[in-house]
């Protein structure tokens, strides 16, 4: 079977002001076209198709058309759900189940732990565990919050067994939007119980289990166990979301498994959003700054040195702001005695100002709290961008 696993596609996430040009519908067409070069059988996506969980009709209709050109080529899709579109209760509704709901012969969407065979192979599916979908009220209610992580992750452990015993063959490949304590962190956070107790790559590994389809973790990087050798993948965000992931590629895999794993390719995609951040150390950084990728990129510039001519700063942002596809903002990171040119500064990023000043507060309370304060401040951030 040759397959194409997906992730974090993240439609609808939020632009920058002026990127006017930007379509996600190329990345998606591009998607299609290689599907057909590769002769895939099964697209799979390991969660987060929507980056809000009530996304916008033109967000629907950009992947209802994405998954009728696949359904064209005789391909089935399957979708595990992610914290973005997921609910943290079962019986919620939400947008992917229209597609369930008008019973489609090539497309699966699974909201539960469960097993769905597709030619031949079973998949089994681990969509993302928010913890009022694994464990009941009365299992977590008198724990403390590290005895419930502890709990969570036991159980997981015990459905993947249970799934494993359900179907007793050998051709099975896990889909899970999870984090793993091995692997790097880009621009999502940790919420629930993968914030601070996401499982390791060792604990997950099963002799039965072929390939390992992973999402949530949006930087691109595959894993091996020392357990049983098997490949645990992140194929990444399928596009840049912002500058932390400004030189990371961005792609998806084409997988050819048999009995085993016999082949495996990253894809990058050629329609990724170019992020450029200009770092200006001293005044020999300003011959440095790529004009000619400025006008490609979306741009913010850096000032983490003392520049001894000023004018020569004003000069290069006045022509960054030219030139760039987007220009963003300027951010200065000298000390608090550099004379600051209000004309061209902005303050930091809202974001970066919060975490310092809860860094630096001495309430307890603030510090035990900080990645919900941080996790509502980029949540209130995205609605005013939007």
């Amino acid at each position: 079977m040759r397959f194409f696993h997906l992730a974090d596609l993240h439609i609808g996430f939020p632009l920058k002001s002026g990127e006017n040009n930007f379509n996600f519908q190329n990345t998606l067409d591009f998607v299609v076209e290689k599907a057909k070069e590769y002769k895939i059988d099964v697209v799979v996506i390991a969660g987060d198709v929507f980056h809000k969980r009530d996304p916008e009709v033109k967000d629907e209709r950009l992947f209802a058309r994405f998954i009728n050109a696949l359904a064209n080529l005789g391909i089935e899709i399957l979708v595990v759900t992610g914290n973005h579109e997921g609910a943290p209760f079962r019986e919620r509704i939400i947008h992917l189940d229209l597609y369930s709901e008008l019973s489609l012969g090539f497309i699966n969407i699974s909201k539960i732990p469960e097993v769905i065979n597709i030619k031949g192979f079973n998949f089994l599916t681990l969509p993302y565990p928010f913890k009022t979908n694994i464990l009941s009220k009365e299992e977590f209610r008198d724990l403390s919050e590290d005895e419930v992580l502890v709990k969570l992750n036991e159980r997981l452990l015990k459905i993947i067994d249970e799934l494993l015993e359900s179907v007793r063959d050998k051709n099975n490949i896990l889909v899970a939007h999870i984090p793993v304590s091995e692997g790097t962190v880009g621009y999502e956070q940790f919420i629930n119980f993968s914030k601070y107790l996401p499982l390791s790559i060792n604990e997950l590994d099963r002799e039965n289990i072929l390939y390992f389809a992973l999402g949530h973790l949006h930087k691109n990087q595959v894993l091996e166990s020392q357990k049983y050798k098997h490949k645990f993948v992140y194929p990444g965000s399928l596009d840049r979301l912002d500058f932390s992931e400004e030189n990371d590629p961005k792609g998806f895999f084409f997988v050819e498994v048999l009995d085993s794993v016999k082949n495996t390719e990253f894809i990058e995609n050629p329609f990724a959003r170019k992020f450029y951040t200009v770092e200006i150390f001293d005044d020999k950084s300003f011959e440095q700054i790529d004009f000619d990728r400025a006008k490609q990129s979306i741009v913010r510039v850096v000032v983490k040195g003392n520049v001894e001519d000023e004018g020569k700063l004003r000069a290069a942002v006045n022509k960054l702001k030219e030139v760039s596809y987007v220009f963003t903002q300027v951010i200065d990171e000298r000390s608090e005695s550099t004379p600051v040119l209000s004309s061209i500064y902005e303050v930091k990023d809202p974001i970066k100002a919060i975490e310092e000043y809860l860094d630096k507060s001495e309430n307890q309370k603030y510090k035990k709290i900080k990645e919900q304060i941080l996790e509502e401040a980029r949540n209130i951030m995205e609605q005013i961008n939007e």
